[in-house]
């Protein structure tokens, strides 16, 4: 399940907007497998109070393991959870809530402004995705911008903000979207598990040469919607392409595996 193909990266922007997340943990360079990275999981967990505007939890620049450690751990006790450090919490991971910027009034069922999750009209999820809760997890889109056009003068203050002229008629008024994010995957694909796992930060090393990107049936675990492991292909079964299209869902499309 995807998007469909746009006739210009303009209109993609004009139909999907931006979707963005202010509170995130860093990325990780580890001393003891030599990795830098950062991943792109969305939680579904609000940032704390604790952390709003603290310039530590807002970059995506990598940090050493013992400094991302000592995060993870100060976020735990912010959040009242239970730490198994680089489990819990991963490099990159993005709290809620999500800022939708969008250059014109969202109308369509789905929309794709991220490449982790995609977003959904009320009606949509009502319908649909709301019985599917043992494989994904539901949160509200903010609203943040959302205007009729480009705007040459700033009209935000948060740091990466899109800038659009706000719609201001009160017939203009939006309906409640909400992203979806997939939890569930597939097991791994031919030639793509790991050929090692830091022990440390957990990092899993993979063989890209040799992974083949195909979806096969014995790799399916009973779930109606779920990542390609290792990949951000999402994957959906044809009894719930057929119910989606059954309900006239406008703004995505399937490919066949």
């Amino acid at each position: 399940m995807q998007s469909p193909e746009y006739s210009s990266n303009s209109l993609d922007l004009q139909i999907n907007g931006i979707l963005e997340y202010v509170y995130r943990l860093p990325g990780l360079t580890c001393a003891a497998c030599g990795a830098t990275y950062g991943g792109s999981r969305i939680l579904s967990i609000s940032a704390p109070p604790q952390i709003r505007n603290d310039q530590r939890f807002m970059s995506r620049w990598p940090i050493s393991e013992v400094e991302h450690a000592a995060l993870q751990q100060e976020l735990a006790g912010y959040l009242e959870e239970e730490l198994i450090s680089f489990v819990t919490f991963r490099p990159g991971d993005n709290f809620q809530p999500a800022y939708l910027d969008i250059p014109s009034k969202p109308t369509a069922d789905f929309l794709w402004p991220n490449i982790r999750s995609f977003v959904v009209s009320e009606r949509m999820k009502n319908m649909v995705f709301d019985e599917l809760l043992d494989d994904v997890e539901i949160a509200p889109v903010q609203m943040r911008k959302v205007g009729k056009r480009p705007s040459a003068i700033p009209v935000s203050d948060t740091p990466g903000a899109a800038q659009y002229v706000e719609l201001s008629h009160t017939n203009d008024s939006i309906g409640t979207y909400y992203q979806i994010l997939v939890r569930s995957e597939s097991d791994y694909p031919t030639g793509g598990r790991p050929v090692s796992t830091c022990p440390l930060c957990k990092h899993k090393s993979i063989d890209d040469e040799k992974r083949e990107l195909i979806m096969k049936e014995e790799m399916w675990s009973g779930q109606q919607i779920f990542f390609l492991k290792t990949t951000l292909h999402v994957v959906v079964t044809e009894s719930l392409v057929e119910k989606i299209k059954s309900v006239q869902a406008s703004n995505v499309d399937f490919i066949p595996y």
